[in-house]
């Protein structure tokens, strides 16, 4: 497929939105009194952050659907894992040595092989991985466009009719099959190509977000936490993650721009393992700056830095992980 700037920077913003997220574990957000405007911003913004892992499962459909089922179909999640244990070599020690985190080389190993801290993902996207070849199978089944939007709704409804309304129209166990749906949207865009107007769907995606943290602010009885739910697949957190897909995967760049995002979203994998290290201490830096006034402060000074920081690492890390995987594909193919 045809590298596009579209894709490279909603990849790349996915990264961002992981950063931002995770600064409100650090930052006093959560106990915050639910009260005032900026409150109400700041509940927008950590509901528009929400959607970061949404955003790389719809991309996965997006993109795996359409390549060819074979032996380099898989070649990309052998980066993964190699990028993953590449992360882990470089995360631990930091985490022991300067984090604190004095755990027995035994907790250590039990957490790589769970998948543990932000490295859940890496658990789900290989599972995502082994059985895409057969989604992409039966989506490659249906012809007519009616169809590919049934379907797109039919997942869409069973997994996440819970989080709609309190009636069991649908057990809420469904609800765990959230990346399917989400792969089974990125799939069907990717067949229909719609060319939606960009602005209304950014718009409709920041309307949402700005809604949820409405929701938020109204429904809660303590912090943050006391009010409005919704889950990573969630109806509203799906419909704002796929409103902002449709209104930049189109999007046109002059081919510098272009060729720099390319080279930014490739480290975004290991930028998202690596972003831990930083985002456990930097925050406790500047207790001060823990108010909604002082967040967009908070955002431009140490949430985009991190965020810079961990994709050049991983970069770094993503470039070494295809080069071993790469090595170890020309060793085996030879006599």
């Amino acid at each position: 497929m045809k590298r596009e700037a579209g894709i490279d920077l909603f990849r790349i913003l996915g990264l961002l939105f992981v950063n931002g997220l995770h600064a409100c574990l650090y930052n006093g957000f959560y106990y915050l009194p639910q009260e005032g405007a900026l409150v109400w911003a700041a509940n927008s913004f950590r509901w528009l952050f929400y959607g970061c892992n949404a955003m790389f499962m719809l991309l996965t459909g997006y993109l795996k659907s359409g390549k060819p089922w074979n032996k380099a179909y898989y070649k990309g999640l052998w980066v993964v894992l190699v990028g993953y244990a590449l992360t882990c070599v470089v995360s631990y020690p930091i985490r022991y040595f300067l984090i604190g985190e004095k755990d027995g080389l035994p907790v250590w190993i039990g957490r790589f092989f769970t998948f543990s801290n932000y490295a859940w993902y890496v658990e789900m996207y290989i599972g995502l991985i082994l059985i895409s070849p057969f989604l992409n199978l039966a989506l490659g089944q249906l012809k007519k466009r009616r169809q590919l939007l049934l379907l797109a709704g039919s997942c869409l409804f069973v997994t996440t009719m819970h989080s709609i309304t309190p009636i069991d129209l649908i057990p809420n166990y469904w609800s765990s099959l959230y990346p399917l749906t989400l792969y089974v949207l990125g799939a069907v865009i990717r067949r229909l190509q719609p060319k939606l107007p960009p602005l209304p769907c950014l718009l409709t995606a920041a309307l949402t977000a700005m809604t949820l943290g409405l929701l938020s602010l109204v429904t809660a009885t303590d912090g943050f936490s006391s009010g409005f739910s919704q889950g990573y697949g969630g109806f509203w957190i799906t419909l704002m993650v796929t409103a902002l897909f449709l209104g930049i995967y189109r999007l046109q760049v002059g081919p510098r721009v272009a060729k720099v995002l390319s080279w930014l979203s490739a480290g975004v994998f290991e930028g998202y393992i690596l972003s831990r290290l930083l985002d456990v201490w930097v925050y406790g830096l500047v207790p001060q700056w823990h108010t909604p006034e002082k967040y967009p402060l908070i955002f431009v000074c140490i949430t985009v830095p991190v965020f810079l920081l961990s994709i050049l690492a991983g970069k770094g890390l993503h470039t070494l992980s295809v080069t071993i995987v790469g090595a170890g594909r020309r060793r085996s193919s030879q006599p």
